[in-house]
């Protein structure tokens, strides 16, 4: 319970980050999306059920702080996050970074395709608006860039300190 609640707040605080900080850095087409880099995580490291929630409440969240469609990143992330957990069941899912963001990229690319075709497919259009091609491999790019130290500082959350066994007296 306390991991999971550590994690949502994790996600809140993300969410602020990426809306806040992140958008005055980086033009709005070339933005990494740091949400997507814990739903990676979620689906590598959390079960079934605790992480399926995680993933909606974190695309609630980025629904709510970017002004979309609201429902549209929801069924997005809970959509890569299944797809993660399939692959998981041919695939052994490791923790080496590397890895994770080659695996980052794939999925930056299948959330890229959902974008277009959930937005035509409900009738969302004159609400959607995507960059041109030429900018999905700069993004792509940024957020596997983005992911190595999100990485390493999801999984320093994620374990608890190791306790320490009391001396034994001979």
């Amino acid at each position: 319970m306390f991991r999971f609640l550590i994690f949502l707040l994790f996600a809140l605080l993300l969410t602020i980050l990426q809306s806040t900080l992140v958008s005055l850095i980086f033009p709005a087409y070339l933005k990494p999306d740091l949400m997507l880099v814990l739903v990676v995580f979620l689906g590598i490291s959390f079960p079934l059920i605790p992480g399926a929630f995680l993933v909606l409440f974190c695309g609630l969240l980025y629904d709510t702080f970017s002004s979309g469609p609201v429902g549209l990143f929801s069924l997005v992330y809970l959509f890569l996050f299944f797809s993660l957990k399939l692959l998981a069941q041919f695939l052994i899912l490791g923790k080496a970074v590397p890895f994770r963001m080659i695996l980052t990229g794939a999925l930056m690319g299948e959330q890229i395709l959902l974008l277009i075709l959930l937005p035509l497919a409900f009738g969302w259009t004159s609400e959607a608006g995507l960059p041109s091609a030429g900018w999905i491999l700069p993004q792509v790019l940024l957020t596997c860039l983005a992911s190595w130290p999100l990485f390493y500082l999801l999984r320093k959350v994620d374990i608890p300190p190791a306790e320490e066994s009391p001396a034994t007296v001979p």
